[in-house]
């Protein structure tokens, strides 16, 4: 089975002051498939540090999953729409080891994604298709710092309120619908929160 996976052998990523943006983000992003399997990721991870991204439909054997996360090694990022997970699965990953769960989908109840956040998951909202409410993200956001990606239409009075609450904001390309000044406003509540990938 085909994994969409990235190998880096030495990195280097800036962090944030609440939720540092995860290692594997741009990757995770990424629809390029690579042809390493499990074994190779495993084999590499003895020696070198691994973003893993787990974006591929159907679910890949949750036992090897377990198995990176016990590595230590192993920056691991999960699609809650693109693998086949169930809460139980997911909170059972959680205990083996952290990682980040990306919410592109509103199959995971926020209810469980609140109880993930409390078991040490990161979460990367997606604004698109996450299917959640301000209220729902201010919620999160008391659990657990975690990272917006913001790559829809949106409120700039939503977005500030988030950020003051220390989420970590990630404006994808023009896809907010928001104006520059409008995004240097929300910029100045924290810039430390506030990143623009054109």
């Amino acid at each position: 089975m085909r994994l969409i996976s990235t190998v880096l052998l030495l990195t280097s990523f800036s962090s944030v002051v609440w939720a540092a943006l995860p290692p594997q983000f741009s990757e995770c992003l990424s629809t390029d498939g690579s042809s390493a399997s499990i074994y190779d990721v495993k084999e590499i991870a003895k020696v070198a540090k691994v973003n893993y991204c787990q974006n591929q439909l159907g679910l890949t054997n949750k036992f090897d999953t377990l198995d990176l996360l016990k590595t230590g090694n192993v920056n691991v990022g999960i699609s809650v729409a693109k693998t086949t997970y169930t809460r139980e699965d997911l909170m059972e990953l959680a205990k083996a080891g952290s990682y980040v769960l990306y919410v592109d989908g509103n199959r995971i109840a926020k209810e469980y994604l609140t109880d993930l956040a409390k078991n040490g998951v990161q979460l990367v909202v997606m604004s698109a298709t996450a299917g959640l409410a301000k209220q729902d993200l201010l919620d999160f956001a008391k659990v657990r710092p975690f990272v917006y990606n913001i790559n829809s239409n949106v409120v700039k009075e939503d977005v500030k309120e988030l950020v003051g609450a220390g989420v970590t904001v990630i404006f994808r390309s023009n896809a907010s619908g928001l104006s520059r000044e409008q995004i240097i406003e929300i910029a100045k509540v924290n810039p430390d929160l506030v990143t623009l990938s054109p």
